[in-house]
């Protein structure tokens, strides 16, 4: 059963994954294909509430919404999408959520539970993060094990590199 401090887990790593920046996953609820979320455009994630008698309506509908959208963060799979980087260009990430089927020092696969697989490159700038144990050291890709369950983020520049490898706490 999932927990809130799962859930909530899970939302900072997603959004560690990908790499600040801001996302939100739209409810899909009414549409011909609710499988499919849609992403926001990036702008300010603070809420506003009008004043008035309105406003607590507002508040209660905003919490619902959240919730509807943290429901749905929960069966994370895996993701693109694409941010526009410097002098117009733009930049493909993708995201996986699964267990490592291989790792070496240079490159991880991953499998989601729908089968997807993918293989991002490993280099030096890539980080791997897990729950921190007392007084445990920082965890590099050599502390990743096939058949542990990861969340790996990158982008394609110009192959798939990962950026963030986050282990699950066992």
């Amino acid at each position: 059963m999932w927990t809130k401090a799962t859930v909530l887990g899970g939302v900072a790593a997603l959004a560690l994954v990908a790499g600040g920046a801001g996302m939100a996953i739209a409810s899909a609820q009414g549409t011909a294909r609710p499988e499919l979320a849609t992403v926001a455009p990036v702008g300010d994630p603070t809420p506003t509430v009008s004043p008035g008698a309105n406003g607590a309506a507002a508040a209660k509908a905003d919490h619902e919404g959240l919730k509807q959208i943290l429901g749905k963060i929960k069966d994370f799979q895996h993701a693109e999408w694409v941010t526009k980087g410097d002098a117009n260009t733009y930049i493909n990430h993708e995201a996986i959520l699964g267990q490592v089927q291989a790792v070496s020092a240079t490159s991880i696969t991953v499998k989601s539970a729908d089968g997807t697989s993918m293989t991002f490159a490993v280099n030096d700038q890539t980080k791997v993060r897990q729950r921190a144990k007392s007084g445990s050291t920082t965890p590099t890709i050599a502390d990743v094990k096939q058949g542990q369950t990861v969340l790996v983020g990158g982008a394609k520049t110009p192959d798939l590199t990962g950026r963030n490898i986050l282990i699950r706490a066992s």
